[in-house]
């Protein structure tokens, strides 16, 4: 191999590695396709191996690859991470984060930030989290994202996750429900209609996603895919249905809503962050992150 390796090369090789794509790459990078292809033809010379196969439509990472890309990755997020270090984050500067985020915590946190007297010239400005995980981690390494949140997202060699918030699931029906009164059980549960709202990424319904025990067959009169037409429906009808406490007991009352404990063993609600590991330590994205917490923390209590 030339010890006189261009550092450029492996810039490019880990974003088309990180991106399984040459098209995205170039987009992330600012160069041409041909520019990258070029790139990569350079660096298979240099380096004496082939580096990407052809997979269908698209490329895959030989085994090469893969193993090249474990042990300069690290070197280069310390590089990064080391230069985003080099100066403080004043809040008090220009700058506006771009948040992917699922409804509850959009809800939640945009109203709050709005009252927040310490975002200084900050703004978050947030878009509704895509709903494949790949999607996500996509617009994270494209830098189009600065962060996601969302329920079910986890770590890897290139993500962090972190809690954001935790919360139960409930469920929901009009005040004048004809056959509800301050309680619920099975039987009523499986005796009512439903208006149903599937977990993203998951196509279960929030019912059975979010339950330890196994929910039978139920009448469902309304499917829909937004938490707060849910709680509409939910009032004008005679329906009942299953969403996350915080957000019944925000918005509970604008819609003349009963909020009840769920007839069956539950698991937690949890909402995580993610982000890309070379903006970790990255003084503007702590702030942002700490930000977050602290808000929803706030909201706890």
């Amino acid at each position: 191999m030339d010890n006189k390796l261009d550092l450029n090369l492996l810039l490019v090789f880990l974003e088309v590695y990180r991106l399984q794509s040459i098209t995205l790459a170039s987009d992330a990078l600012g160069m041409t396709q041909p520019g990258v292809s070029g790139a990569l033809k350079r660096l298979q010379q240099q380096i004496g191996a082939q580096l990407f196969v052809r997979e269908g439509r698209g490329i895959s990472p030989t085994h090469i690859a893969v193993q090249l890309a474990a042990e300069i990755e690290p070197a280069f997020q310390s590089v990064h991470s080391a230069l985003g270090n080099v100066s403080d984050f004043d809040p008090q500067s220009t700058r506006t984060f771009t948040v992917y985020s699922n409804e509850p915590m959009m809800l939640l946190l945009q109203q709050k930030i709005d009252q927040d007297p310490t975002m200084g010239n900050c703004e978050i400005e947030f878009h509704l989290t895509p709903n494949k995980e790949e999607e996500i981690q996509q617009k994270l390494s494209l830098q189009k994202a600065d962060l996601a949140i969302d329920v079910g997202l986890h770590p890897n060699h290139s993500y962090e996750a972190q809690t954001l918030f935790e919360e139960d699931i409930v469920c929901i029906c009009a005040n004048d429900h004809h056959n509800i009164q301050g309680s619920i059980n099975k039987a009523q549960y499986y005796a009512e209609k439903h208006i149903t709202i599937k977990v993203r990424r998951s196509e279960l319904y929030a019912a059975d996603y979010f339950t330890e025990e196994a929910i039978g067959p139920r009448n469902v009169s309304c499917e829909c895919h937004s938490l707060m037409s849910m709680m509409a429906l939910v009032s004008t009808s005679q329906s009942i249905g299953t969403i996350s406490s915080t957000l019944a007991k925000e918005f509970g009352n604008n819609f003349n809503l009963q909020i009840l404990p769920s007839p069956f063993v539950t698991k937690p609600v949890i909402h995580n962050m993610m982000w890309h590991k070379r903006n970790h330590h990255q003084p503007a994205h702590k702030w942002l992150r700490d930000k977050l917490m602290v808000l929803a923390c706030a909201e706890v209590s």
